[in-house]
């Protein structure tokens, strides 16, 4: 039987209270007002409710968990959600995340930030689209936090509001400006040449396949901001490199661990491989025949590619495969041959499949240590299928969106192999799959978190009901996820942790 729910601790039960209180204090004063048909004033109880919280002694890190949990509620009106973000922002928070609200509250948010969170480290304003009627409450934002290292602000930036980051923001480290933004060579000049760029590491701009920043401009980021790792969403690294090569310095280096660039040339490679020393993640996106051959002697941790030959991949990973962990694929040309693969990279962690042309596999050896396997809109027949599950007992994570095993396949590939690590099961289509597979996954898997997608398994709606009144009597972990959305794969980025 999968783990039981773990107790909750004595801190959660505290601030789940506090949160509550605080949250009932502000609702109880809103209707009131209601039922008299005035405006609310909020500024006695606010001074109280602070006042309770400096006499109690709390520390930034319970006001952070209580922004936290009261901003990102759902249930919550956004008068109730504001009020507390009034109340608890102060100088000891150093995390804030604004979550969704409605337009009218943009002002008012921004002002609070502006004169409230000055000890603000890392801010994430993704749920506040600020529109240009109060960007100068930005500027004063960007003015008044001088600690800030990380700053999340998409879809929204414009050359002035970058010239205020450049000029201020000299602690700043990760600056998200991704998306449609109104960026120009000017504001981009300002980035590369003010306070900011010397600590700058990490800059998500742009959007994912579009070349909605020039490729110059790019190559000006990359020749200033001499700590810069990784450029996140930007889809053209490789040509901003070329040019750098071709028109400015032929031998320029950069400290890039991450890149992602898009219809590969061999010119190109050269260039990424030339500047890029450091280079440990790749995403190429519709490489030229026969360019990928040249990553021979790159040691890559991670690589992902979209529209490639799959002959051409493993004859590269013959090269270097035991260096990579993490391998994504998808849209790859002709048949890609798991065991081959697994020769080449027996050591890798993650292994991704999406909209290949076919899959096989024929080997009796598996991978050392796979924790993650997807397989989705990529055809492998069912003996290969398997044959391949049995000899990769260490996953942690299994997705596959086509099963054809029935109740007697399945069950006999969970009691020949022990599946003890297994946390995660996605099985998006599985008609032949019963109550009797998920049972056996229950007490076969007693890692197993979640399981999925149950709508496309023979299982009707009292089964699943059934099921999770078993759950709940037992106080199991395990959750029956009734649909799961994927994002698309030819558009998801590593995650890089720097």
């Amino acid at each position: 039987m999968s783990r039981k729910l773990p107790v909750r601790s004595l801190g959660e039960i505290a601030l789940a209270e506090l949160a509550g209180s605080i949250v009932g204090a502000i609702g109880s004063m809103l209707q009131t007002t209601y039922n008299f048909g005035v405006e609310p004033d909020f500024t006695f109880l606010i001074v109280e409710i602070k006042s309770y919280m400096e006499t109690m002694g709390a520390t930034s890190a319970i006001y952070e968990d209580l922004l936290r949990v009261i901003l990102c509620s759902d249930s919550l009106e956004a008068v109730i959600r504001f009020c507390c973000l009034q109340t608890l922002l102060n100088e000891a928070v150093h995390t804030l995340m604004t979550e969704i609200f409605p337009f009218t509250y943009y002002e008012r948010i921004l002002q609070v930030i502006a004169a409230q969170g000055r000890g603000l480290r890392q801010l994430n304003m993704k749920g506040v689209w600020v529109k240009e009627e109060f960007m100068c409450f930005m500027y004063e934002i960007i003015k008044h936090l001088p600690h800030l290292t990380k700053l999340t602000i998409p879809h929204i930036a414009n050359d002035n509001l970058l010239k205020h980051i450049s000029d201020y923001c000299k602690n700043l480290r990760h600056l998200d400006i991704s998306g449609e933004t109104d960026i120009t060579d000017i504001g981009l000049e300002y980035l590369s040449y003010g306070e900011s760029r010397h600590n700058l590491t990490i800059l998500d701009i742009g959007s994912l396949g579009e070349e909605n920043v020039c490729h110059t401009d790019i190559a000006m980021l990359l020749m200033n901001l001499d700590n810069l790792v990784s450029l996140v969403s930007y889809s053209f690294v490789g040509r901003s490199l070329q040019y750098i090569l071709d028109n400015k310095d032929p031998a320029f280096r950069c400290k890039l661990v991450y890149l992602h660039d898009t219809g590969t040339k061999a010119k190109t490679m050269d260039a990424i491989i030339d500047t890029c020393p450091n280079l440990q993640d790749l995403y190429i996106d519709s490489p030229e025949s026969n360019t990928l051959v040249k990553l021979s002697k790159v040691n890559l941790r991670r690589l992902k590619l979209y529209k490639f030959n799959c002959s051409e991949l493993l004859t590269l990973l013959e090269s270097n495969g035991n260096y990579t962990r993490h391998l994504t694929v998808i849209k790859g040309r002709g048949t890609m041959e798991i065991h081959r693969l697994i020769r080449c990279c027996p050591n890798l962690i993650d292994l991704d499949f999406y909209m290949m042309d076919s899959l096989s596999f024929s080997g009796d050896h598996g991978f050392l240590d796979l924790q993650g396997l997807e397989i989705l809109s990529s055809p492998i027949s069912q003996p290969g299928l398997r044959n391949l599950l049995s000899l990769s007992t260490t996953l942690k994570r299994l997705a596959i969106d086509s099963v054809t095993f029935n109740d007697e396949d399945f069950s006999s590939l969970m009691i020949e192999k022990d599946f003890y690590h297994l946390e995660d099961v996605w099985f998006t289509t599985a008609p032949n799959l019963s109550m009797a597979s998920v049972e056996i996954l229950m007490d076969r898997c007693p890692e197993l978190q979640s399981l999925g997608q149950l709508s496309g398994w023979s299982l009707t709606p009292d089964d699943v009901t059934l099921l999770r009144g078993i759950l709940k009597s037992c106080n199991a972990s395990l959750y029956l996820r009734p649909f799961r959305i994927f994002l698309r794969p030819s558009r998801r980025a590593f995650p890089l942790a720097v």
